[in-house]
């Protein structure tokens, strides 16, 4: 397939997520790879938003912020759940809430949609920390934070969540720069800075294994669309954000292999929530 050079700015980031989002409330839209159903979309790990059944979760300083949405062009500010940890992230996983957060992983137990509350965790050094979350493994990058006084290594670690109150690290895998990554199928996406795209082979969910990496691309989140489970019309499409591209790459093929490049510009996830919660046009 011939590359595709779009000059078209566009914002990408928390945008291209709050499509997946809309999509998912009325249509098969997205979900979580832990989630029951279809999966035809996975979010991104550096969201700072996700949804269950009928409400949006969105990071707001130091709280939660739901939205119900169950009319998807209407969002309805709904109830907010206060936070203290330094949240930076969140993921769907069954009936659950993986929050990156700078102490560490915290996990809400999203039973009843309406109301999260707080059930387990696990702490670490102070950094950067995307998690998502498959099959009983949650797989979580700390990107070193210079501001903090407790320095870490960059890794990805390998959480079992057997026991989703009280989570263990199995494993840590040395990186570059991570940021980034998405579980789907027995495959594992992760951006790792300068060190390009990697892929991880998942069959052992335990021990993630190395299969190749596209190195030409300072990566900062990626979505998957496809998977076994996907509609005859979903391609197996991964969606790679930089600091000025929006990447297109097929990955039916190992490495995945160059579609399109979209240039882009960033709008803030903050941004996006005071927008949605004035109701205002984006």
């Amino acid at each position: 397939m011939n590359l595709i050079i779009n000059t078209n700015i566009v914002r990408v980031a928390t945008i291209a997520f709050v499509l997946v989002v809309v999509s998912a409330c009325e249509g098969e839209g997205s979900s979580s790879s832990g989630s029951t159903g279809s999966v035809t979309g996975v979010a991104g790990s550096t969201s700072r938003m996700a949804i269950q059944d009928d409400y949006l979760y969105a990071i707001a300083d130091n709280k939660i912020q739901l939205f119900l949405i169950d009319i998807p062009k209407i969002p309805n500010p709904w109830a907010t759940v206060p936070v203290d940890w330094g949240i930076q992230t969140l993921f769907p996983y069954e009936d659950y809430l993986l929050v990156g957060a700078a102490d560490g992983i915290h996990i809400l137990d999203n039973s009843d949609p309406a109301n999260p509350s707080v059930v387990g965790g696990l702490t670490h050094a102070r950094t950067i920390d995307p998690v998502v979350a498959k099959d009983g493994y949650a797989y979580v990058t700390l990107k070193n934070d210079p501001q903090a006084s407790n320095q870490v290594a960059d890794q990805m670690n390998v959480v079992d969540l057997a026991d989703i109150r009280n989570p263990q690290l199995v494993k840590e895998i040395g990186m570059l720069s991570p940021e980034g990554l998405v579980a789907i199928d027995n495959r594992l996406f992760v951006c790792d800075g300068p060190a390009g795209l990697k892929q991880y082979n998942l069959d052992d969910p335990a021990n993630p294994l190395f299969v190749d990496v596209i190195r030409d691309v300072d990566c900062n989140d990626v979505i998957a669309t496809g998977g076994v489970d996907r509609y005859i019309t979903s391609a197996n499409i991964l969606y790679v954000i930089t600091d000025t591209s929006l990447r297109q790459y097929d990955y039916s093929v190992s490495p995945p292999a160059l579609l399109s490049i979209i240039e882009t510009e960033s709008m803030s996830a903050d941004a996006l929530i005071k927008a949605l919660s004035g109701k205002m046009q984006i």
